[in-house]
């Protein structure tokens, strides 16, 4: 994956050298421009010389020792004018996402001024920039020296209630053990006292949800508490998240909807991350128009499209080399161009057959849910448990990925893929609290599994990969 990805280093180098050397332009011209930092402007000294039988005034002054403390002065100016370099060359990369970050700016802003409370939650699809945004955003000056910052991804906690402990940790608070009850005390114990203004970012809240939703009421009415100093933020996949589960909060929380990207969002993101590398040329426009086209009818999942985009200019670069299979050529002439037949090459290989993907048929699994259809199959057919759980299911499906060089989706990712699978009545999740310990029931038989899958190479190379099953 090394080398696919360093087809498209998306993060500009050159910019790398810019800064640097303005770091260096502005502490020099701070230091040697005593009238550039007010707080150390000096009065003129004025000197004097002999010259003849006269004296001769001179508003010059003598080379003067830079002290260390303006010095350091100059380094904190310096870095500060970067930072802001780095911010505004960061938010020109999410494009599309303007008006989302605009709304969630604005409602941290005017927290943040107010000292109010309040929850936002936020939703959208994999893929649709929900995280991306918000880290950005909290990387901003004035919300990171106003907010007391937290951030949980509730994946990594064990159980739900596990997410207290988590939180206590991330506020340095003090308890009197590590049980769900004495984390929960020591909490509302804080913000029921005098503390900063808290931002706690709870990222797939969705993991939180329990037979009776008592944790996540909890964690949202932090925010509803009178002087309890603290906004929260949830992140999730599901767009009904806190209408279904949180119906008798009140007052709701805001929301925010991320939705996928456009053909055009995606073609513009393409066409801005090869203008940033002076690559603009490495596609033709008929084949970034089909990529940007098919992602957009697939998923608007930005983060595949780029990850899709790197294969591809790995398919044409192999091409390419392959016939001179010379080591001396590929370092000498890196440039490639991608036409139509790679993009396609691709996208058959990832979505199935061109014939599906020019008629838009929806019918077709995409190549993650085969491999987890395909997963459940191992475990059912060569596995000694038939009572299967995410968790476990999650595990296998990681190595039968690798096992074929595709990177595995993440947690969250992959339960939105099982989620999409049982939309289409392949499978059936049961059970509640947290999502690693539900259990997954197959629907259909192996005839129906291959037949929905059309791959049944695919399918048969699973089912003798018996290896994938312990690790």
């Amino acid at each position: 994956m090394a080398a696919v990805q360093s087809t498209i280093p998306f993060r500009s180098r050159k910019l790398m050298h810019t800064r640097s050397k303005r770091s260096f332009d502005i502490k020099e011209d701070i230091a040697n421009n005593s009238g550039y930092i007010s707080k150390y402007n000096t009065r003129k000294r004025r000197q004097t010389k002999e010259d003849g039988d006269g004296r001769i005034e001179s508003d010059q002054s003598p080379p003067k020792k830079i002290n260390k403390e303006t010095r350091n002065l100059a380094d904190k100016v310096a870095v500060e004018v970067i930072a802001t370099d780095k911010i505004e060359v960061q938010h020109k990369n999410f494009m599309g996402r303007e008006t989302e970050i605009d709304f969630i700016k604005k409602f941290l802003s005017d927290h943040l001024k107010k000292e109010e409370s309040g929850s936002i939650y936020i939703s959208g699809q994999p893929g649709t920039g929900k995280t991306a945004s918000l880290t950005f955003l909290l990387e901003l000056p004035e919300f990171k020296k106003g907010y007391r910052q937290v951030y949980v991804n509730c994946v990594m906690a064990k159980s739900p209630g596990k997410i207290y402990e988590r939180v206590c940790h991330e506020l340095k608070l003090k308890t009197s053990g590590t049980s769900e009850k004495a984390c929960l005390a020591a909490v509302e114990e804080y913000l029921r006292k005098k503390h900063k203004m808290t931002l706690l970012v709870l990222d797939e809240i969705d993991y939180l949800e329990s037979r009776n939703q008592a944790i996540l009421y909890n964690i949202f009415e932090w925010a509803t508490w009178a002087n309890s100093r603290i906004v929260l933020v949830g992140v999730a996949n599901a767009l009904d998240l806190t209408e279904r589960a949180l119906p008798r909060l009140r007052p709701a929380p805001t929301t925010l909807h991320f939705t996928p990207y456009t053909k055009e969002q995606i073609l513009d993101i393409f066409v801005a991350k090869l203008a940033e590398e002076d690559k603009s040329k490495m596609f033709s426009p008929v084949a970034l128009q089909l990529l940007a086209a098919k992602m957009a009818a697939i998923s608007g999942d930005m983060r595949r499209a780029l990850d899709i985009g790197r294969r591809v200019i790995d398919l044409a670069r192999r091409n390419k080399f392959a016939e001179t299979k010379s080591v001396e050529f590929m370092l000498t002439d890196s440039t490639v161009t991608v036409e139509l037949k790679q993009v396609l090459e691709v996208l058959n290989e990832l979505y199935g057959g061109t014939k599906n993907l020019n008629n838009g048929n929806g019918d077709e699994f995409p190549i993650q849910q085969k491999l987890i259809l395909g997963s459940l199959m191992l475990m059912l057919t060569k596995g000694k448990n038939k009572d299967i759980v995410l968790g476990k299911l999650y595990d296998v499906y990681k190595r039968v990925a690798s096992a074929r060089n595709i990177v595995p989706l993440t947690m969250g990712d992959f339960l939105s893929a099982c989620t999409l699978i049982e939309v289409r009545g392949a499978v059936r999740m049961c059970g509640r609290g947290a999502p690693r310990t539900r259990r997954v029931q197959l629907h259909w038989d192996e005839t129906e599994l291959t037949g929905a899958l059309r791959d049944k190479t695919l399918l048969a190379a699973i089912l003798h990969d018996v290896a994938c099953l312990t690790s």
